[in-house]
């Protein structure tokens, strides 16, 4: 976005009322609920996941046990519907209780309405079913002046926002079209005849530019980016969506508390995000602090002290472009052809030797013909490093590290400079190393070669940071960084002896069986190369 769609918040001290609702058993705050996702837009083009968004965070929110879940989806989340049911819960919920807002759909970007109320005077659009450019649907729009009019009315109460949209932007990396480009939710329109949606009164506009401190707003993407729909459990979704329906249901409750505290939801749907789509899309949050501040309760009763058990291998599926898949499965283990219905999570291009995965980057390549025996090796390695990253997901879900590159994600070419991060530990053992697309190990620390000595300790409090230059083979890099309350000495020692060779598929065995039980977090972070 290129501004807010809701007032700054202050970082002020949460309504006492809600804090003691949130933290007090049987006095606990009620949770409210208005969630809306649009798939089917009339004039406008059309999405896929946005109605799987909006019945996964409905059920979530039932599932966690709130009073009242209003659910509006395609044509029923016409924009009477939505005022009405707002109020509706604004009538039913008390000053203490809790509201948690979400909308999946299109958004868009249009002149203010009010002069001289936009920085960059343009306002943010959330664009209903019925919406057009003319006639009776220009009314279907809500503008960010009146969703800063609704959180206004909605004080005290606590509101949680979740905008999975996005109103303009560009792709972090291009994305390859073998794999299945869902779209964006992003609608690009001209202007509006005869509209017949009233502009705001300069009041409203007035809140939108003003503090307020009972709102928390989860936006899909920062400015800049586009809000992709992508393929999760083989369904589409939106990434931000699906991280909040799993939070709610106590993925993000790091410290078992039974509340979800801003910097638990922050952390876990900026990591969860970050690794569902490979570092395209970079949730954000307002306002920035306040990570103690109790948000909302949560499902779980219990800490996640230690790594849980570590994901069996799944079967990938995967599609030869122009070619035989069910044959290319046979031959290689751990895959499985890929239906005509689902994006493969790897597709292969003999033409080329590209690999693809599902998010639309290409990963490796691997030319030669399918019946040659050292292409289906070279592929198998390729798959054994995804399996790997797919076991990885599972476990990072719960216990992530914050891994970020510096200065961004795009395709990084030879000769490139970034900067690996790794932060949001509280245990001080450090232990990394990358994989290459080929699968090849590096073990990257600690190291005790005779020329260097690194301390097996890192601080907490501030990331680690590791500067590193882009060399070939070019594709999917992932580091892969484990911090713990003891020395791994013994994995340690095992890394040290795959260093320098295609071993993927040892190095899930060996996590899995030196990090069971370990009171450990772990993260990953894939770094894309092209040739020069």
């Amino acid at each position: 976005m290129s501004k807010r769609l809701f007032p700054t918040v202050r970082a002020a001290g949460l309504v006492a009322a809600v804090t003691a609702g949130l933290l007090s058993g049987a006095a606990r705050a009620d949770m409210f609920g208005l969630v809306i996702g649009i798939d089917d837009y009339q004039h406008i083009n059309k999405l896929h996941g946005a109605v799987n968004d909006a019945r996964d965070i409905a059920d979530a929110l039932t599932a966690g046990g709130a009073k009242d879940v209003v659910l509006l989806t395609n044509a029923a989340a016409e924009r009477g519907a939505i005022i009405a049911a707002w109020d509706r819960l604004l009538a039913n919920s008390r000053p203490d209780d809790v509201l948690v807002l979400s909308y999946a759909g299109h958004g868009g970007q249009e002149p203010e309405h009010v002069k001289g109320s936009e920085e960059d005077g343009l306002d943010e659009v959330l664009l209903l079913a019925g919406f057009d450019t003319k006639g009776p649907g220009t009314a279907q729009r809500i503008i960010d002046d009146e969703i800063a009019e609704m959180m206004q009315r909605a004080a005290p109460r606590r509101v949680i926002f979740v905008s999975d949209a996005c109103h303009s932007g560009t792709m972090t990396r291009s994305f390859d079209r073998r794999a299945g480009a869902l779209g964006t939710r992003f609608a690009a329109y001209g202007a509006i005849e005869d509209d017949a949606l009233p502009p705001p009164p300069r009041e409203a506009a007035l809140i939108e530019r003003n503090d307020q401190e009972h709102v928390t707003f989860f936006a899909a993407v920062a400015e800049n980016e586009l809000a992709p729909e992508v393929y999760i459990d083989n369904q589409p979704r939106g990434a931000l969506s699906w991280a909040f329906a799993r939070a709610l249901r106590g993925n993000a409750d790091r410290d078992g508390d039974g509340v979800l505290s801003k910097g638990e939801l922050e952390a876990f749907i900026q990591e969860t995000v970050r690794m569902k789509v490979a570092g395209r899309q970079h949730p954000q949050v307002q306002p920035t602090g306040r990570g103690t501040q109790p948000l909302l309760p949560s499902r779980s009763t219990a800490a996640a002290a230690a790594i849980p058990n570590f994901p069996a291998p799944r079967p990938l599926s995967l599609r030869v472009m122009g070619g035989d898949s069910v044959a290319m499965a046979a031959a290689l283990h751990g895959v499985r052809p890929a239906s005509d219905s689902e994006t493969a999570r790897l597709l292969w291009d003999p033409t080329t030797g590209d690999v693809v995965a599902s998010q639309g980057d290409v990963v490796g390549n691997v030319p030669g013909k399918p019946t040659d025996q050292a292409t289906l090796e070279r592929l198998q390695r390729v798959v054994d490093k995804w399996t790997l990253i797919d076991r990885l997901e599972g476990i990072a879900e719960r216990r992530s590290l914050s891994l970020a590159l510096k200065p961004d994600d795009h395709a990084y070419r030879k000769g490139e400079t970034f900067a690996l991060t790794v932060g949001g530990h509280s245990q001080t053992y450090f232990t990394l190393i990358n994989i290459g697309y080929d699968g090849t190990v590096n073990f990257l620390y600690p190291q005790d070669s005779g020329q260097i000595h690194d301390p097996l300790q890192i601080a907490t409090g501030k990331p680690y940071a590791l500067t590193l230059k882009v060399d070939p083979p070019f594709g999917a890099d992932h580091f892969v960084a484990i911090t713990s309350a003891t020395p791994l000495t013994e994995l340690h020692r095992d890394l040290a002896a795959l260093d320098g060779q295609p071993a993927a598929a040892k190095v899930g065995e060996l996590l899995a069986r030196h990090l069971q039980g370990k009171a450990a977090e772990i993260g990953w972070h894939g770094v894309y190369t092209v040739g020069p």
